[in-house]
């Protein structure tokens, strides 16, 4: 019962926003209230219960559509936990980080809940039509937050989003409507392992499946869908678009494909990894390439992305425990970065890389927050990222070692158009006489970043404190697979 209140705690927020008055103070602190419940609830679920984490713990069956075995099936393990917990802190962090949205606020909150309900529905969900419900919940507030609050591109970029994200969606539904029927029932638990199908079965299901979750995710080359959406969302609304909405798709890789289609999915993992390698250096490839820090951003989220599928692919516990920890420390890293583009594009009016320079001397405490975030992203010791990255890239060596050897020679790409960028934005002389004015991030935006900071570090000395949680779900998926 525990899950179901904190996946359906916004639910009730966002109908309190609405009824709130029109007064921007009221609306706001009401609306850090309702994010802080379902992430009290999760560091109390974090404390109380992680050492039954390792299995299905805090569930819930309750028959849906008994016809077709369909139920309300909800949990939390090692493999969703992370992602459920750091849903609900995004969520916090958004709240915290909209100052740059000043009209229809009542109504933008609730959009960000429903959207949030959504999130936590797909970590906790043990269904597979459940799975696909809570998938698609995020969809609608996700394009109003694009479309109604981002800039003058925005109708486009949020039609474009819904296009892709719903086209992939119900590709994936096709898979499971295939799977449940073929196998009787939609439970995952009861799926594990191929809920009896022939490997050929496995394998027609499997296909639109992964479909589905790569255009999530999104790999290379079904990516053409996110700069827009990333550059035209309000700063708010890329902390849950590049820290939550993409892990969706990897969790479901994780989670759903994995361990439910293993003979399904075991012909196309050499093709995730390559997609991974892809990911990465394209993206650092094309970021290098970019005017614009927000783009620049953009395209280090999708090569870091590339981490996930290729731990994932590999099939064994250290690449696979390295998925799990990235899809947690990117969301981390790459909120925390983009919640500085949009503090320094506010004081500066401008994110056009050639115009900036200088800012660490007005902007001390926002560049040398940027610069942490930057070294996160290219993977420096002592920060989440490099745990996770290290272990994936072990892991898909042990498995695919050129892809494990090109995937490393990715962090060196990855370091020098970051360094470059960091040259460019906060070092060397002012760039403008005008920024000599400027003033550093205030205490709202110091509140809504510095605890992505600590997290980065914490977890990058103190790893266990999620490999612990995950590992037991880990080498469950890895027993189903036959790997180690």
């Amino acid at each position: 019962m525990t899950t179901t209140i904190i996946i359906f705690l916004p639910l009730l927020g966002a109908i309190l926003m609405l009824l709130l008055p029109d007064e921007e103070r009221v609306v706001r602190y009401s609306a850090l209230g309702v994010a802080a419940l379902p992430l009290l609830l999760a560091v109390y679920i974090y404390f109380a219960f992680g050492d039954d984490l390792g299995v299905l713990a805090l569930s819930q069956d309750i028959t849906w559509i008994r016809s077709l075995n369909i139920g309300y099936r909800v949990g939390l393990n090692g493999l969703g936990f992370g992602m459920f917990f750091l849903s609900t802190f995004l969520t916090v962090i958004a709240v915290l980080a909209s100052w740059d949205v000043r009209r229809n606020l009542k109504q933008y909150f609730a959009a960000l809940f429903v959207a949030e309900v959504g999130m936590l529905g797909v970590f906790a969900a043990q269904d597979l039509i459940l799975f696909y419900v809570f998938f698609e919940i995020t969809l609608i507030p996700m394009y109003l937050l694009v479309g109604v609050w981002g800039d003058e591109n925005r109708r486009p970029a949020a039609i474009k989003f819904f296009i892709y994200t719903f086209l992939g969606s119900t590709v994936m539904l096709a898979g499971f409507l295939a799977f449940g029927i073929l196998a009787e029932t939609y439970s995952m638990d009861a799926l594990g392992g191929g809920g009896g199908l022939s490997r050929t079965a496995q394998l027609a299901v499997a296909a639109p499946i992964l479909f589905g979750l790569l255009v999530k995710v999104p790999a290379v080359p079904l990516h053409s869908w996110l700069l827009d959406v990333y550059v035209s969302s309000p700063t708010s609304t890329n902390v849950l678009l590049s820290g939550v909405l993409p892990k969706l798709g990897t969790y479901g890789l994780i989670r759903v494909a994995l361990p439910l289609l293993p003979q399904g999915v075991d012909p196309f993992l050499p093709y995730i990894a390559a997609f991974g390698v892809i990911n990465i250096v394209y993206g650092a490839f094309v970021a290098f390439l970019q005017p614009d820090l927000k783009a620049l951003v953009a395209f280090s989220s999708i090569g870091t992305l590339g981490f996930i599928l290729l731990g994932a692919a590999s099939g064994n516990a250290v690449g696979l425990n390295g998925a799990v920890f990235q899809q947690v420390a990117h969301g981390l890293y790459s909120a925390l970065l983009f919640i500085l583009v949009g503090v320094i594009a506010a004081r500066t009016g401008t994110r056009r890389i050639e115009d900036l320079g200088g800012l660490a001397a007005r902007m001390p405490w926002a560049g040398g927050l940027l610069a942490l975030g930057a070294l996160a992203a290219m993977g420096l010791p002592g920060l989440a990222v490099f745990i996770s990255e290290f272990m994936s890239i072990m892991g898909a060596f042990a498995t695919f070692p050129v892809q494990g050897v090109l995937a490393a020679l990715g962090i060196i790409l990855s370091a020098m158009y970051l360094l470059y960028m960091l040259g460019r934005v906060i070092f060397g002389p002012i760039g403008r006489p005008a920024y000599e004015e400027i003033g550093d991030a205030g205490p709202v935006e110091m509140a809504s970043v510095v605890p992505l900071a600590v997290l980065l570090v914490v977890l990058g000395i103190f790893p266990a404190l999620l490999i612990g949680l995950q590992r037991p779900a880990v080498d469950a998926v890895l027993i189903i697979l036959g790997g180690g």
